[in-house]
């Protein structure tokens, strides 16, 4: 069973080689460069920016308006 292969799929490698990041040298940067608008830049700075405290007092502010009005 030595010399035969098991896999034929993606994990089709020899039995010896190394996986994922552990080898020594540059990582194989092989796929496809992702493709982002400008606009979903700016949302996810902005997104990640925010101040929690800020998007919790916005959000009960919200529910306040919400209940105030009679939509909840």
């Amino acid at each position: 069973m030595a010399g035969k292969k098991i896999s034929t799929g993606l994990n089709d490698r020899p039995k010896g080689a190394s996986i994922g990041q552990t080898a020594g040298g540059f990582p194989d940067d092989s796929g496809k460069p992702v493709d982002v608008t400008d606009e979903k830049i700016e949302a996810t700075r902005k997104k990640i920016a925010d101040d929690p405290r800020e998007k919790l007092l916005k959000e009960v502010r919200q529910q306040q308006d919400a209940s105030r009005t009679g939509s909840g």
